[in-house]
């Protein structure tokens, strides 16, 4: 059985040497760059990517923390494996475990193709950068069928479409925490669709929403609230305004075993948790605590006319 190339993160701290070594080889001597462009700051706050074989470093790349990837470099020796492909496609599965939304690059223009190949389109006007042409790619993810926990969720996206993606996948329970039942998340016709879907399910299709401040809700419409005006018996929206244990926090429960939450303001990162028993029962339970303080508020059940 042979050893297939090992990737990665490493730090740079430990790794500089390593790192530098394959980049000057590459970019300084290969390629004409000069070492004061090549050796800039930005290698401090990137994360960076390592491909061995048998402890003999091979390539790198890194990740810088606004989602551009660069210098991405194979040593002569190791070319034409599918190094770099398997070395891109790791640094987007990292981001996309992340909660990164968009990836960008600035890839030299003889090597526009490899990088379309993995997705990457090119956006304005060839360029250059170290005496080479070079034009900007980008790649969004798309989170629509993630189903693999993911850390460092942006608010509102990818939040919105985690959400969706709960939605659309309960069989039974729905639980909804949020301040006001923000309209950018939650009042968009997808996310009514998944709520009305399960609502109309069967008779134990159970969705409980809890707020604090109902009048957004109220003075601006929701599609949210328009369905359990009309679905009371599978939707309830309750209001908790006032509570020692109110969390900061804005969180939505599928069933037993799916969480997708938004921190507070302190700069905590948010995660999607889709398949944890242990950690959607801790904000079931939570959510429930506090439910059983909420009050049905008269606003909310007056019909417009």
């Amino acid at each position: 059985m042979t050893n297939e190339p090992q990737i990665e993160v490493v730090s740079w701290n430990l790794n500089r040497e390593t790192l530098r070594s394959i980049r000057d080889k590459v970019f300084i001597e290969e390629q004409g760059v000069p070492e004061d462009i090549e050796h800039d700051d930005s290698d401090e706050t990137a994360t960076h990517f390592l491909i061995t074989d048998k402890y003999i470093a091979l390539g790198c790349g890194r990740l810088l923390p606004d989602g551009k990837i660069g210098r991405m470099a194979v040593l002569p020796d190791h070319r034409g494996k599918g190094l770099g492909r398997q070395l891109l496609d790791y640094i987007v599965s990292y981001a996309s475990q992340r909660g990164y939304q968009r990836l960008y690059l600035h890839s030299q223009s003889q090597a526009n193709g490899f990088y379309k190949a993995a997705g990457f389109q090119p956006f304005g006007e060839t360029f250059d950068e170290a005496g080479i042409p070079h034009n900007a790619m980008e790649l969004h993810i798309d989170y629509s069928g993630a189903d693999e926990f993911i850390t460092g969720v942006q608010y509102p996206e990818p939040f919105a479409t985690l959400a969706l993606a709960l939605a659309s996948t309960a069989s039974r329970n729905l639980r909804i925490y949020s301040y006001s039942l923000d309209h950018e998340v939650f009042d968009n016709e997808a996310f009514a669709a998944a709520v009305s879907s399960l609502a109309r399910s069967g008779r134990y299709a159970d969705i409980r929403i809890l707020i604090s401040d109902p009048k957004p809700l109220v003075s601006r419409g929701h599609r949210l609230l328009q369905l359990a005006r009309r679905l009371s018996s599978s939707i309830a929206i309750r209001v908790l305004a006032e509570h020692p244990e109110l969390p900061e926090a804005t969180y939505v429960v599928r069933d037993t075993d799916g969480v997708v939450y938004k921190p507070d303001e302190r700069g905590r990162d948010g995660f999607f948790e889709p398949g944890s028993r242990a950690s959607a029962k801790k904000f079931v339970d939570g959510f429930d605590a506090l439910w059983r303080w909420g009050e049905r508020d008269p606003r909310l059940r007056q019909l417009t006319i």
